[in-house]
């Protein structure tokens, strides 16, 4: 291990990698939906695949030749672990369930890493580029999927992923208990810089599924002004 000190929350560096992250959703899609045919589509959402994974394997292994890497922290069993395999299944696979799920924990949970970032374990440069590149990407697949592929969501997608996450949390916790891990933050407080955390433990949990409901939620409002508009193309195809 070395004596490398991370930047902290809201630094210039900080900031960088969000002025980084805004251009990437802007620009990338920008160009996909304006400029890209079909075939060029389909390959830039390969070459998104593969820099989703890559970066994840790369910062794998850079861990492994190490002796840093620890299977209660390193394999991909956070909510933005998860993520980076949903968004990258959706943009092959085109399902429904894959984009759904990718869209609440993607934005929800990328989001609050990228504004609140815990660096926690982050051992050189490399890891501060890897945290914020990974995080960004989860979030650039997920607008990809809504600008360039046109997907989106259910009218039950809000309250199947709600359940969905709860599943996981309780799955999550009997493997924490196998491996002494703190996958989806549920057995230690994170050390981040949130106001969604209050309290200590067990009480910041019922802080962060209040506020994990919440926020989904709040991205889920966007979408009622177009399910309003297919019910009222239903009802006057109907009439």
């Amino acid at each position: 291990m070395t004596d490398y000190i991370p930047p902290t929350a809201y630094s210039m560096t900080h900031y960088y990698f969000i002025m980084m992250a805004v251009i990437m959703w802007t620009l990338i899609p920008f160009m996909g939906k304006r400029f890209m045919n079909g075939t060029q589509r389909r390959a830039t959402a390969i070459i998104l695949i593969i820099f989703t994974i890559g970066q994840e394997v790369i910062n794998d292994s850079l861990l492994v030749i190490n002796d840093l890497w620890s299977a209660s922290t390193d394999m991909a069993l956070h909510m933005c672990g998860f993520s980076l395999i949903l968004t990258s299944w959706a943009l092959y696979s085109k399902r429904q369930y894959a984009f759904e799920l990718s869209y609440f924990w993607g934005i929800a949970g990328a989001s609050q890493a990228i504004l609140t970032p815990d660096f926690t374990d982050i051992w050189n440069p490399l890891g501060v580029f890897v945290f914020f590149f990974s995080h960004t990407m989860i979030i650039l697949n997920v607008i990809w999927l809504m600008v360039v592929e046109g997907m989106r969501l259910r009218k039950s997608a809000l309250l199947n992923t709600i359940l969905i996450t709860n599943g996981f949390v309780f799955l999550m916790s009997i493997i924490n208990q196998f491996i002494d891990g703190n996958y989806w933050y549920i057995c230690v407080r994170p050390n981040a810089d949130s106001p969604f955390l209050m309290g200590e433990w067990p009480y910041y949990i019922i802080g962060i599924q209040f506020f994990g409901v919440l926020i989904m939620g709040l991205i889920f409002l966007p979408w009622l002004p177009y399910f309003r508009r297919l019910t009222l193309q239903s009802e006057s195809h109907t009439a």
